[in-house]
């Protein structure tokens, strides 16, 4: 049976918003479309119920305007996935702060306003469900990653303190934490440190990576009435990889 929901997603130019996207739209959603490179977003041409809508997390304009235009072209809201998230490698001591900054504002700081602009709209839906991605990086440490550790950290925790917050409004909150993923964000691992990509690889218990695809199937689910009596947990998508001590390589699958 089609969906007659109404979705937002961010970041949904490439990746895991894009797949989200179109996985919501297949399955008779209404969706609105965001992302910060309008160029990017021109694969919706096509998808009669699908609507983009360049912006940026960042402001709180933007984020009001998106809200804005999903109500007047489909008068409700009832899905919000907030996708958006950029990454900036380097150590603690030499990363410059600006692109910490960035990271933060981005990740963290953009998904609370995308948010904070959805909460009374949402209110008003049956069926009301917030779904944020997070990361695995955002259940521990990676080397050089801190940046990205700490926003997808409080991303975790913001799962944790929304689901708290709005659950008397009947809207829940949950998170993905995806594992190693083939997005646009990684597609450059492989080519730049094989070694690096190889061993992401061998750390996850299915011995491979992740695709879009795949963490978009559970953001549905749990953007989904089949999820109601979910609300305030982050699920990790990740092959098995944070199963996993660290302190052994898993077994190969021959």
């Amino acid at each position: 049976m089609p969906d007659p929901s109404v979705a937002i997603v961010t970041g949904a130019a490439h990746g895991i918003g894009r797949a989200t996207s179109e996985l919501l739209a297949i399955r008779g959603a209404n969706v609105v479309a965001q992302d910060i490179d309008a160029q990017a977003l021109t694969w919706t041409d096509g998808w009669p119920n699908v609507q983009p809508h360049p912006g940026d997390v960042r402001s709180e304009s933007d984020n009001q305007d998106l809200v804005e235009a999903t109500l007047s072209s489909f008068g409700a809201i009832d899905t919000l996935v907030l996708n958006a998230g950029v990454t900036a490698p380097g150590s603690l001591d030499h990363l410059p702060l600006e692109q910490f900054d960035r990271v933060l504002d981005v990740n963290l700081r953009g998904t609370v306003l995308g948010l904070r602009a959805a909460i009374e709209p949402l209110r008003t839906s049956s069926r009301a469900a917030v779904v944020m991605t997070a990361s695995v990086s955002g259940l521990g440490g990676d080397p050089g990653m801190w940046a990205y550790n700490v926003a997808k950290g409080g991303v975790v925790n913001l799962v944790r303190a929304a689901a708290v917050d709005l659950a008397r409004h009947g809207i829940r909150v949950n998170g993905v934490c995806p594992g190693p993923t083939r997005t646009a964000m990684t597609a450059g691992i492989e080519e730049a440190s094989p070694e690096t990509f190889e061993g992401l690889r061998r750390q996850t218990l299915l011995q491979r990576w992740g695709q879009p695809e795949e963490i978009a199937e559970v953001i549905h689910f749990l953007a989904s009435p089949a999820s109601s009596f979910i609300t305030g947990v982050c699920i990790p998508v990740d092959g098995g990889l944070t199963a996993n001590t660290g302190q052994f390589p898993p077994l190969r699958i021959d």
